[in-house]
């Protein structure tokens, strides 16, 4: 009988919705041991988990938490935000997963301050709330990470529930350092200020400066700035960033709210805004009050926040990616705006115990299922963190595991378990900019990868493969090819810096390790053309020495030829024999794959000059893959290795004909050698 592993966690509630005579533990303990409960759940999947929620970040997080007792100045390092590495530093000694362990805990702690609010404004049932907050898609994924949302969440609901309870200067003094979990604290910050002010608590008001004093003093003395706070801000505020540049749309955070605040929570956020509205001018003093702080002190804030990275996307401003988990920092917020709504159609489904239950169960069920539906979990490693791991594991089973390593992505590090802040002798450096290709030192190898390579460390693909003085050694890419940031697909490339009065020609050796890399999936040559003999040729006069890849004719394609020389086979004649039976159907799925070589004499022009993979029926394609030669940025007065790779189609009858051809209708002049068809394993969609 086979499980649905997304209704396990709803096993967690099922002891109290079943047991009888337990009213008073509802009342009084049930939030505590949800508490515990999804403590122990969210921790196991944490152990369970590869990969991590939110990319990179968490690696960097992790490296500036797990060396600052080593190199101090980086608990005052703006970007790693001071107040998280100062509480993240002591967990980080255990790991990743110390790190992430403190994030659950801050988790877990911040549904708790949540069910002390709700009570206090009098919103029933107020464990509910500990459920809404932990299930939040958004939160429920941010919890196990080494990301600083959680804390600013944590931070910022303390600051609410002490202000609630009327400890005003205590929440002046927490929220005062809210701004050094995340900088989006400094638009928090007048919130509290109108807060105190229209409590009339204007003693407490000077407590808001607490943490900028505070940081200020502290940090003075190693940036030897007193307003080093915003003299060493980590954002573009009065420019744009020069590579996160580009504006979205505004409503971008409102169109992922299904992933992030889930269809349930979504409906009941609505309703309980409506109903705060209700009771905003409510009859009932005593109401009308609590509506009012959660109004001001819940609702405002979320709204604020969510206007506010809104407004930084569509802007290009502060470096803004419209990353979702930017949210996670006030779903707490949205929970209890959420819980308000729950209450507000309690009222509507009467005071019936058996509606109200049915109400409650489904509200929960769906509630706890959806985060599970909207991610893998426990959580894989990304195609990104795979390709890194991968290459950090070749690095250190090769000849060269004991040589300085520069490397644009901050997994690379954190893989190889070496110290990215020493400096005397140097294991490792984060390398910027392709202007210091050449200062690198003879012997060292550079990790270059498709994402953070050539965007953050401003190293293009071609200034690396172009340079003679790096020697490409090694070369990745994920098995299904993975689009990443800047629309490029991702790979990762390995350099060694040659001495002086060396080279390489990087693009000929790339060529060849593509070659190797896709031969372990290639299963069988199909068909091929060499070029060597008239019959590969329908016209043999187009056969030409002057350019070879191999042998001793390559195939001129001009004037002359719209169509090249073809590779033509009936399907029934397509063999794999060496597929993996034990692997199943939704597994590894065959696929062809066409493989050629160019030389072009000229650069790459405009016209449409296609490799084509065509599925055939009584000569009508019915499965056609094509890609422009002249956007593959071929490199002329060499010869260019291209390929294109097509599944294989449900084929309509045995005598369906596979075609693979080059079709040149802008009559462009290139060379054309070694033709052929391989057998490919397609890895799944994943």
């Amino acid at each position: 009988m086979k499980i649905d592993t997304r209704l396990l966690p709803l096993s967690i509630f099922v002891p109290f919705l079943q047991a009888k005579h337990m009213k008073g533990f509802f009342k009084n303990k049930v939030h505590l041991v949800i508490l515990a409960s999804v403590f122990i759940l969210i921790f196991t999947l944490s152990l369970l988990s590869l990969g991590y929620f939110g990319g990179a970040d968490n690696i960097s997080h992790y490296l500036i938490s797990h060396y600052a007792f080593k190199y101090p100045h980086l608990f005052l390092y703006s970007w790693g935000r001071p107040l998280y590495t100062i509480l993240s530093a002591p967990f980080a000694q255990f790991g990743l997963q110390g790190v992430k362990l403190l994030n659950i805990l801050l988790g877990i702690s911040t549904a708790w301050l949540a069910y002390r609010t709700a009570m206090m404004l009098k919103i029933k049932p107020a464990f509910l709330s500990v459920v809404f907050v932990c299930f939040t898609p958004l939160y429920f994924m941010m919890m196990p990470t080494a990301l600083t949302e959680i804390l600013f969440s944590f931070v910022l609901v303390l600051s609410v529930f002490l202000f609630i309870r009327g400890n005003y200067i205590a929440s002046a003094l927490v929220v005062s350092f809210l701004p050094f979990a995340r900088t989006e604290g400094f638009i928090i910050l007048p919130v509290f200020l109108f807060a105190l002010w229209r409590a009339k608590q204007y003693k407490a008001i000077p407590w808001l400066a607490t943490g900028v004093i505070f940081f200020s003093i502290l940090g003075s003395w190693y940036y030897k700035d007193l307003f080093w706070v915003f003299t060493q801000f980590p954002y573009p505020v009065t420019y744009h960033h020069p590579i996160y540049n580009k504006g979205g749309s505004l409503w971008h955070f409102l169109q992922t709210r299904d992933s992030t605040l889930g269809l349930p929570l979504e409906i009941l956020f609505l309703a309980g805004t409506i109903g705060i509205g209700r009771d905003f001018f409510s009859g009932d003093q005593n109401l009308r009050h609590r509506m009012h702080l959660l109004a001001a002190l819940v609702l405002g804030p979320f709204l604020l926040y969510l206007a506010f990275h809104s407004f930084l996307f569509w802007k290009a401003m502060g470096g803004s990616l419209g990353l979702e988990r930017v949210l996670a920092a006030v779903m707490p917020f949205a929970a209890l705006v959420a819980l308000k709504g729950y209450a507000t159609l309690e009222e509507v489904a009467g005071q019936n115990r058996t509606i109200r239950s049915i109400f409650m169960l489904l509200v929960i069920a769906f509630v706890v299922i959806i985060p599970f539906r909207w991610n893998v979990i426990p959580f894989p490693l990304s195609p990104e963190e795979k390709i890194i791991k991968e290459a950090t594991e070749w690095i250190k089973t090769s000849t060269y595991s004991n040589r300085l390593v520069y490397y644009t992505d901050n997994n690379v590090p954190y893989y190889l378990g070496i110290d990215p802040y020493r400096k005397s002798p140097a294991a490792c450096y984060l390398f910027g900019d392709e202007k210091y290709l050449d200062t690198i030192p003879p012997g060292s190898l550079l990790v270059w990868d498709a994402h953070f390579g050539a965007n953050e460390s401003k190293v293009p693909l071609d200034s690396l493969l172009g340079n003679p003085h790096q020697q490409l050694i090694k070369y990745f890419r994920p098995e299904k090819p993975w689009i990443t940031f800047g629309g490029h697909e991702y790979d990762c490339y390995i350099t060694v810096a040659l001495a002086e009065g060396q080279s390489a020609d990087n693009l000929t050796i790339r060529d060849s390790l593509v070659e190797i890399l896709e031969s372990g999936h290639s299963l069988d040559t199909i068909l091929q053309k060499s070029f060597e003999q008239p019959g590969d040729a329908g016209d043999p006069s187009c056969l030409s020495r002057n350019f070879v890849h191999k042998g001793s004719f390559a195939y001129l394609m001009d004037g002359r030829t719209e169509f090249s020389p073809g590779l033509c086979l009936p399907v029934k004649d397509i063999r794999i024999a060496r597929i993996d039976s034990s692997l199943s159907s939704s597994a590894h799925k065959a696929g062809i794959r066409a493989v050629a070589y160019v030389y072009l004499t000229e650069p790459a022009s405009t016209a449409n000059t296609l490799l084509v993979i065509s599925f055939e029926h009584k000569n009508k394609p019915y499965s056609y893959t094509s890609m422009n030669l002249n956007e593959q940025k071929l490199k002329p007065n060499r010869w260019n290795r291209i390929s294109l790779t097509a599944p294989l189609p449900a084929f309509k009858s045995p005598g369906d004909l596979l075609k693979v051809y080059i079709w040149n209708p802008g009559k462009q002049l290139f060379y054309l050698d070694d033709l052929r068809i391989v057998a490919q394993e397609v890895p799944p969609d994943k």
